[in-house]
């Protein structure tokens, strides 16, 4: 009996650990970092990518930019040469750092878009004035990171 009990515990646990790596298996997170000198200031962007196992949520920021608040930053995605927006973030004071951000998540009902190790996230607009009042992904290129 105690080696029945024993076996059938052991299954047991394995089957619950097989069941917990494939749930494991099918979570995807990626993150892209890179930092870069935009108008005497050090700015960095930081991009976060999750999928479970569905595409629910990319963010991207841009921290401690040089330009003035309020101004129009485009977030956009370059996957296999082709740029697509993702979002347009607002310069804003945040904790007393300028910072522009796009938050997409699938429970808010925004549409993510798959992201693959790989494919970079730029931020676009002009270093200095005249700003673009609706930056694109053909508006310059600040900084990018791709994800890994």
């Amino acid at each position: 009996m105690k080696t029945r009990t024993l076996i059938l515990a052991s299954l047991t646990v394995v089957l619950v650990l097989g069941v917990m790596s494939s749930a494991w298996a099918q979570q995807v997170q990626l993150n892209a970092r890179k930092e870069k000198t935009i108008n005497g200031i050090q700015a960095e962007l930081r991009g976060s990518y999750r999928a479970n196992p569905n595409p629910n949520r990319l963010n991207a920021e841009l921290d401690r930019i040089n330009i003035p608040l309020g101004t129009p930053v485009a977030f956009c995605m370059l996957q296999n040469g082709v740029k697509t927006l993702i979002g347009v973030g607002r310069v804003a004071m945040v904790g007393g750092v300028p910072e522009a951000s796009v938050e997409l998540s699938a429970n808010d009902g925004a549409v993510v878009p798959s992201v693959s190790a790989g494919d970079v996230l730029q931020a676009r607009q002009r270093k200095v004035a005249p700003f673009k009042s609706k930056p694109t992904c053909g508006t310059g290129l600040l900084i990018s990171a791709a994800f890994q």
